[in-house]
């Protein structure tokens, strides 16, 4: 009974600095969101998809800040992202290069075709479910509209 008394207290303190520090991760996080909230409007307003590659850094190091239950949705949709930027530099396109989100003309039909493979990859089921997964959060626990 003795070590049971002693424990308790021990055990009580444990568990609420594990949710204080749960507290400040998403504080932080939510705050992050916040001041990097300019980008995700302009993503918004870019129906292509290629804003996000101009936001790749940013948003990678949002993903670092977020809290543990959202690091399965951040990788599922920065690893999207990520194939897209790769094969746009193995083909030899920048993100500025998309006219009305349309791939240069130079390109052959070879790589018009990887490009919108990788393209397509964005808007499968599980990278929009991702994406929404980190926008729900965005909205309940931060009270911030991402638009992604």
């Amino acid at each position: 009974m003795t070590t049971r008394r002693l424990l308790t207290p021990v055990v009580t303190a444990i568990l609420l600095l594990s949710l204080q520090a749960c507290g400040d991760q998403e504080k932080s996080y939510c705050s992050a969101l916040s001041a990097d909230q300019k980008i995700f409007a302009e993503m918004a307003d870019d129906t292509t998809g290629v804003g996000l590659l101009q936001h790749r850094s940013t948003l990678h190091s949002l993903a670092a800040k977020a809290p543990d239950d959202l690091t399965d949705e951040w990788q599922t949709f920065l690893g999207a992202l990520d194939a897209f930027a790769v094969t746009l530099h193995d083909v030899g396109v920048a993100p500025g290069d998309f006219v009305g989100g349309q791939p240069p003309a130079r390109l052959s039909a070879a790589d018009r075709a990887r490009v919108a493979a990788a393209a397509s990859e964005l808007s499968d089921a599980d990278v929009v479910e991702a994406a929404n997964g980190i926008e729900q959060h965005a909205k309940d626990v931060c009270k911030l509209q991402l638009g992604l």
